[in-house]
């Protein structure tokens, strides 16, 4: 979808309410800039000659210069972003969640953490899930989600009948595990799986 900025209704998608507003980027070029900026911040930076700092932020300005946009356009990217991934502090920028590279990621935006969070996968990974548990495999953190609809979501980028696991987050938490809250998403170095079940499972 388009999105634009309007001086009077703020950041947009497709139009803004008064009809004032500017296209910034059209719906492919977004797409296609925001994946490659995921990759980018989460994966190889190191390719193209970016420094994160500890905490995985990078520089603005070297940003644009390598994706070629204004700092405008790149704040509405990530104002209206959906699945709130990245965070602009000052003149730094850096994704929320969903690193491969070695950052410090023990930070949370919350102590506020659901009961029960969930967790979407493919019908193939859950017998090995319910062995030895969730475990972040090629990223650094495991990712839950708050709705079983936002666990479909990530869920169907594996599998198109994704299969849904429920977690105890409160009594994970009162055992001394750490859930951490990044934008819409939630993390945890591992869930055992003691605080996991299954309530969705349809092999296809």
């Amino acid at each position: 979808m388009d999105i634009g900025y309007c001086y009077l209704c703020g950041f947009f998608e497709k139009s803004c309410r008064c009809g004032r507003g500017k296209i910034l980027l059209n719906g492919a070029k977004r797409v296609r800039i925001s994946k490659f900026l995921s990759g980018l911040l989460r994966h190889y930076p190191e390719r193209f000659g970016i420094k994160l700092d500890r905490y995985g932020f990078a520089d603005i300005s070297e940003i644009l210069q390598i994706i070629n946009i204004d700092r405008l356009t790149l704040e509405a990217i990530v104002a209206l972003d959906k699945k709130n991934r990245f965070e602009i502090v000052g003149n730094k920028i850096r994704a929320r969640y969903g690193h491969s590279i070695d950052i410090d990621y023990r930070w949370s935006e919350s102590e506020n953490v659901p009961a029960i969070l969930y967790h979407g996968t493919s019908p193939k990974n859950v017998e090995s899930i319910l062995r030895i548990g969730l475990l972040p495999m090629r990223r650094r953190e495991v990712h839950l989600s708050e709705s079983i609809a936002d666990a479909i979501e990530v869920g169907k980028r594996h599998s198109k009948n994704p299969a849904i696991l429920i977690i105890n987050a409160e009594k994970m938490i009162r055992d001394g595990y750490e859930i951490r809250k990044k934008g819409k998403v939630y993390t945890t170095d591992f869930v055992p799986r003691d605080y996991l079940k299954v309530i969705s499972w349809k092999m296809k």
